[in-house]
């Protein structure tokens, strides 16, 4: 069911539709909207960041496999904006105790929800949910937090299974071929980890959602493009901008801000082209039972074979009365 839901998307994936979301980015003011994600996320990663290392923190065997994700990760993200990433959390790392790691997680994840929060907004927008429709101010904190709680969550689940793969790599014969395999594979994982964080923000963060919208088609997409749309500015960073000789020691916020505006804005697009595409689908299926209804009420109305001929005998025997 949900394969052939799937492959239906990719059906009504066509130039018409690119078009119609193309108009929809510009008229919902999506770029203005991921420039606003983009600041808080600003603002809310390396709380995020303290988030992440302490609930990484908490699991001593997982912190390797979490390195081996991030690294799979990173290796899309701009070199500038990995250096002053990977600085501040080797500090924290270093220079935070337990109980000040315990204390101030609390802090952190209030904080780093703060990304999320303009998120939710952000969806609110595409699904056209008037401000009135829209969840209060408390509401909105605690799912925000409950989607930040969520993606932590996630990514340990993924430093298990990373941990348990190279576990089994390990034991089994033909070490060689199977590490191969298994590296081969952490990429794709750390992609799918992306797509799936995608579609828990796209089902989770709009304050409507209605039963049947597309969301894991648009995840992977926009995970897909991301990663591209990533690679290409991280090359452009590396040979073409000289941020750091322009802007000096602030040319690794400006990039690292520039990366995250772009992943905001990808994220957006995926989802407003899950709800494009989804109104596509939903005008073909109601076209679809207006003709089954229309179809079935002609073969109620449609005389049957015999019903002309019968009113034929009536009128001839009319017409010979009438002549008696």
């Amino acid at each position: 069911m949900l394969s052939a839901r799937f492959l239906r998307f990719f059906q009504h994936l066509n130039l018409t539709t690119i078009r119609k979301t193309i108009d929809c980015v510009g008229k919902q003011r999506l770029p203005g909207l991921a420039a606003e994600m983009a600041y808080n996320a600003m603002l809310a990663l390396f709380p995020a960041i303290l988030a992440v290392l302490t609930a990484i923190g908490l699991f001593q065997p997982l912190q390797n496999a979490f390195q081996r994700l991030a690294d799979e990760v990173s290796e899309l993200a701009p070199l500038e904006a990995l250096g002053l990433i990977e600085g501040v959390a080797r500090d924290l790392s270093e220079s935070s105790n337990g109980g000040l790691f315990s204390l101030s997680f609390a802090i952190a994840l209030w904080a780093s929800s703060g990304a999320l929060s303009a998120a939710m907004t952000a969806l609110d927008q595409i699904h056209k949910i008037s401000p009135e429709r829209t969840r209060p101010f408390w509401k909105k904190k605690l799912i925000s937090i409950g989607l930040t709680i969520g993606t932590i969550l996630l990514l340990l689940l993924a430093s298990t299974l990373v941990f348990v793969g190279d576990l089994v790599v390990r034991r089994l014969a033909d070490v060689n071929l199977l590490e191969t395999l298994w590296r081969l594979l952490t990429f794709p994982l750390a992609l799918g980890i992306v797509s799936i964080a995608f579609a828990f923000v796209y089902r989770f963060g709009p304050s409507q959602w209605v039963p049947g919208k597309p969301i894991l088609p648009g995840a992977v997409l926009a995970a897909i493009f991301w990663a591209i749309l990533s690679n290409l500015f991280r090359l452009y960073v590396a040979h073409f901008g000289n941020y750091n000789r322009a802007y000096g020691a602030v040319g690794a916020v400006i990039v690292l801000l520039l990366w995250l505006y772009m992943s905001s804005l990808v994220m957006l697009i995926g989802d407003q082209l899950n709800v494009t595409v989804g109104e596509s689908m939903q005008r073909r299926a109601k076209l679809i039972r207006r003709q089954h209804d229309d179809a079935e009420d002609v073969a109620i109305v449609k005389p049957t074979p015999e019903e002309p001929q019968s009113r034929r005998l009536k009128l001839v025997r009319g017409f010979r009365i009438g002549r008696k």
